[in-house]
């Protein structure tokens, strides 16, 4: 028995339905998937409403505070609902005010911060990012009340770029100038939301948990590279960075480990207080040993007391004062 015109359209409407509806469940299955298995977008965090109980409140003891000021206020800044969008992000700074910055180090003049923070920056060859990075970073920071200080640290030779060492050497020159918080920041990471405080935690503190370049996903829960606040003293007590990666990628996750293996917890804040754009920039060339030098690591407990803070070496080492940031050049 054949089938009338009419029935043999009602049958292709019917596959095509159907085909539809393969479709449409095969894609949300893979959308799923995919946000299921690179990433976390609610990850855990602690609540909004206790973080300033677990704020690290500690001064340089070399910053002299007057006493006929107040003490500066934080929680309204914590409480700050404002944020900029990624793509509202200035790409010049034509008008940028440098009032009351000093070698990259910044007071504010109207009351007493209870925060001193270093931002030590690891560097070299992206001027075009620094170009932006500067200005937009000391215009957020100097809402924020507190004492802080960029020390920028400049690989300068034709070496393999060595992340561990320039942040094991911006670490010594901050922790001898008496700062008692450190802040690793990548040069390429920019903060959007105001209620992001630039201090530290008791404990570490994982900053730069949502990026726009990973759809403001965490890629995976042991992620301490980008921005990282801690205190010195667990700085100290894990001896710092690795200074065996060389190229990029593996020294974070081995940081991570490092942190981990001594028992010291990891923390982050909410989504809508850690969000940041990424500004671009070429691929560097990737570590192609990182994930055998971090067995290597991990493989002997000794490596953290061998290798690190304390035994970072180079050819030489200077520090300038400048304006924005007090420069560290560093040749390997």
């Amino acid at each position: 028995m054949t089938n009338t015109p009419s029935q043999v359209i009602m049958i292709m409407i019917l596959k095509l339905r159907v085909i539809n509806c393969i479709f449409v469940v095969l894609a949300v299955k893979a959308v799923i998937k995919y946000f299921s298995t690179y990433g976390y977008y609610n990850y855990p965090h602690l609540p909004a409403e206790v973080i300033e109980t677990q704020l690290y409140k500690q001064i340089s003891p070399i910053f002299i505070t007057p006493k006929s000021k107040p003490d500066c206020k934080y929680d309204g800044i914590l409480k700050k609902e404002l944020s900029i969008l990624n793509w509202e992000v200035p790409k010049t700074f034509d008008d940028f005010s440098a009032a009351g910055l000093v070698n990259g180090s910044y007071i504010p003049d109207h009351c007493t911060p209870i925060f001193s923070v270093a931002i030590i920056v690891a560097y070299r060859n992206r001027q075009r990012q620094l170009d932006i990075f500067l200005p937009y970073m000391h215009n957020f920071l100097r809402k924020q009340n507190i004492h802080y200080r960029i020390y920028l640290v400049e690989q300068q030779d034709e070496k393999i770029f060595n992340k561990g060492i320039l942040y094991n050497v911006g670490a010594k020159v901050a922790i001898r100038d008496k700062f008692p918080c450190l802040i690793l920041h990548d040069v390429d990471l920019l903060p959007l939301d105001e209620s992001n405080l630039y201090v530290c935690a008791n404990e570490p503190r994982h900053m730069s948990a949502s990026i726009d370049k990973f759809r403001f996903v965490l890629p995976y829960d042991y992620l301490v590279g980008g921005v990282l606040a801690l205190k010195s003293e667990h700085y100290i007590q894990v001896n710092g960075l690795s200074n065996r990666f060389e190229g990029w990628g593996g020294e974070d996750d081995d940081f991570s480990w490092r942190l981990s293996s001594q028992k010291i917890n990891v923390i982050r804040y909410p989504r809508e207080m850690s969000r940041y754009t990424m500004l671009r920039h070429p691929q560097e060339r990737k570590n192609t040993r990182r994930r055998t030098v971090m067995k290597e690591n991990q493989r002997d407990p000794a490596t953290i007391v061998k290798d690190g803070l304390t035994s970072t070496r180079y050819t030489s080492m200077h520090v300038n004062n400048h304006r924005l940031f007090t420069h560290v050049g560093v040749v390997v």
